[in-house]
């Protein structure tokens, strides 16, 4: 199978980038100290997919305005600007048809709960959200660089809840591609000019040891409880597993922790999506 180079994923990032210019210039625009929600709403009407996403999520239960939101920059102002180059940088990646609506529910649901874990370490609970929507992105880049060998790992993915089966998938990625999608993922992020701990923490949301940061160990439950909601392994029952549960989050309080992350996914999904 043919490895993917760091030259590859320029060439890509740089196609992507060129039939996105909207997204790809709003990426750049949140970085200026000189732009507000104002000037940002001018440049994101031009893109309804994204207008849509962005006055969605902010009409969510998630951020409790009661659906009241109607204006585009009240919306950016809610969700934050780091929500807002999070849901561009994924409209970008999605034109390549590599985003499907299971990598969309994975990356809500592990997105509602690192914030809940981020509220629970004293950590940015937007910050902490707006990471959490892009933790996976390499998966979705190593998708369309490489649609067919990837379909061939999609198993692994799909059950990496132990220690053992998550190894056993970073190897899978490393032996196909010469990379796995977490460091990928990293040197997107580092392309488009994401701060080194949001970098740090996507690099690497699969540790062997502790958390690095607050924002890390957010990441890292975040990914672990939605996992644990996308099985099909009774919580009651995760305390007596070798499944992978959060740092962050009691065995005996888990229970009731991914109920309310479940919940709030649930909404929000059906919030931008119906």
């Amino acid at each position: 199978m043919e490895l993917i180079s760091t030259e590859d994923v320029s060439l890509r990032i740089e196609s992507l980038e060129a039939s996105h210019s909207v997204a790809s210039r709003v990426m750049s625009l949140v970085e200026r100290d000189d732009v507000g929600a104002r000037e940002l709403s001018i440049v994101i009407s031009a893109d309804p997919v994204l207008v849509y996403r962005i006055m969605q999520m902010a009409n969510s239960a998630f951020y409790g305005t009661g659906g009241r939101v109607r204006e585009l920059r009240v919306a950016i102002a809610i969700i934050g600007f780091q929500a807002v180059k999070s849901l561009s940088l994924t409209a970008v990646i999605e034109g390549a048809g590599s985003v499907t609506p299971q990598d969309w529910q994975h990356s809500i649901s592990s997105a509602v709960a690192a914030s809940e874990v981020a509220r629970r370490l004293g950590a940015d609970q937007q910050l902490a959200f707006s990471v959490g929507l892009l933790h996976d992105i390499g998966r979705a880049v190593m998708s369309s660089l490489n649609p067919a060998g990837s379909a061939s790992i999609t198993r692994l993915e799909r059950s990496a809840l132990t220690a053992a089966a998550e190894r056993e998938m970073l190897v899978a990625e490393r032996e196909a591609f010469g990379i796995n999608h977490a460091v990928l993922g990293a040197d997107v992020l580092g392309y488009w000019n994401f701060s080194p701990d949001i970098v740090q923490a996507v690099a690497s949301h699969h540790p062997q040891k502790g958390s690095i940061s607050r924002l890390h160990g957010a990441i890292v439950d975040g990914d672990r409880i939605a996992r644990l909601i996308e099985s099909d392994v009774p919580v009651t029952d995760l305390a007596e597993s070798e499944i992978l549960l959060p740092q962050y989050v009691h065995p005996t309080d888990l229970p009731d922790f991914v109920k309310v992350v479940q919940a709030k996914a649930t909404a929000m999904l059906h919030d931008l999506f119906s």
